[in-house]
């Protein structure tokens, strides 16, 4: 009798998974099913611990059951619905998948599929004209530049968690030396200033965080040392915030050779705070304003230079979500974060190369991100992905209770 090994099914399904996410844009329909049977297949392979996951991470669900929920008041309902149901396939297959499979080998075969991505992306001559600037870069196998920049930048935090792994041989180390080395190239080639600093400071703030947890202070202390972090750190971002209001931001991004609107994201801001003044507790419905017809989206395309009907967004999380899901599902994304940064302050187990290290760095890229890009609450996105993966490395201490469900029929 053939004997199928349970690991080997299981790193096989992971495997599908990130290369549907990874290559979603390049093969379309068919990544994207190959993520949805090996999700589908890991809830079923572990349905009876799935109810136990999702009654403990429900503040994680909260968002996608609200998508779904958006298509009551959304101008395009299916849309909204079918977009809210494709996000929390993608919350739950994420949690199930962190919960179940071992973080060594969910971080190799992560490794893997990244590496595969980002060299394809390196000997891409795949190039786009950014039509507010004039400047030409790199896309590789992405649609945008934006997108590939992300992309490459969680591909250099995995790869630095393998290398610093203690779980792996040195050669599986090199490699992760070798991943972060070619994703940081990528960035490089991709021409984003935005990345290329926020990779760097994830890594500063990730180092200078492990080694304070690991300062012994009396607990009294600590709480006090932590609100100072927390008081300084809202300091520094109002004071980012009146320095980008100033003539000396203007020409310091001029010297850069950056455009001081942000590429046009000052005014995309303005229209999207405009927009939640006109709905503001459920906003506008999941997914629900660039769409063909919408004037909204029409004056954002036509004020960007791309054609009508190209993927888009507010490029802020806070505006973003706020426009799409009102106050209501932003004040649920504040609650969100807050719960991250609690979790972190109150992990004892992180260090870089444990899976609590790599949740912190994931989180520290995405946090800085929310105010840039609106990376969070995408479907069958990596980055969303990943940082629901890290949430169950952070929050789940003990093993998942075995649930059997009855029928009565």
């Amino acid at each position: 009798m053939l004997k199928i090994n349970k690991q080997f099914v299981e790193s096989a399904l992971l495997f599908m998974c990130f290369t549907g996410m990874l290559f979603n844009t390049l093969f379309g329909a068919i990544a994207a099913l190959c993520f949805l049977i090996s999700g589908v297949l890991f809830c079923i392979l572990y349905e009876n611990k799935l109810l136990d996951l999702l009654i403990n991470n429900k503040l994680l669900l909260a968002i996608p059951l609200l998508a779904i929920v958006s298509c009551a008041w959304s101008d395009i309902p299916l849309t909204a619905l079918r977009g809210g149901i494709q996000l929390l396939l993608t919350t739950v297959f994420a949690m199930i998948i962190a919960a179940v499979v071992r973080f060594d080998s969910f971080i190799k075969i992560a490794g893997f599929c990244f590496f595969v991505t980002m060299f394809l992306c390196f000997v891409s001559d795949r190039y786009a004209l950014n039509g507010m600037t004039g400047e030409r870069s790199l896309i590789g196998i992405f649609d945008s530049k934006n997108f590939l920049s992300m992309n490459a930048a969680l591909s250099v935090l995995v790869g630095f968690a393998i290398y610093k792994s203690k779980s792996f041989q040195r050669t599986i180390n090199i490699f992760g030396a070798v991943l972060v080395v070619l994703s940081f190239l990528v960035l490089l080639k991709a021409n984003s200033l935005g990345s290329i600093v926020t990779t760097i400071l994830v890594m500063l703030l990730a180092f200078l965080y492990i080694y304070y947890q690991r300062i012994k202070l009396s607990l009294f202390v600590r709480g006090q040392f932590n609100w100072l972090i927390v008081v300084s750190f809202l300091i520094l971002v109002a004071t980012l915030i009146l320095i980008g209001n100033t003539s000396t931001f203007d020409n310091v991004m001029y010297d850069l050779g950056k455009d001081p609107t942000l590429t046009g994201r000052t005014f995309i801001w303005s229209r999207g705070l405009e927009s939640i003044t006109e709905n503001p507790i459920f906003g506008l419905g999941f997914q629900s304003a660039f769409y063909v017809g919408n004037p909204l989206a029409e004056e954002i395309w036509e004020f960007a230079h791309v054609p009508s009907g190209a993927g888009f967004n507010f490029h802020n999380m806070y505006i973003d979500i706020t426009v799409e899901m009102g106050l209501l599902g932003g004040f649920i994304f504040i609650l969100l974060l807050g719960k991250f940064i609690r979790l972190l302050a109150n992990n004892k187990n992180l260090e870089f190369g444990s899976k609590e290290g790599f949740a912190l760095m994931v989180f520290l890229y995405m946090f800085l991100q929310t105010f840039l890009e609106a990376g969070w609450f995408s479907q069958f996105t990596i980055s969303h992905f990943l940082i629901c993966a890290a949430w169950v490395y952070l929050k789940q201490t003990t093993e998942l209770k075995s649930i059997k469900l009855r029928w009565n029929v």
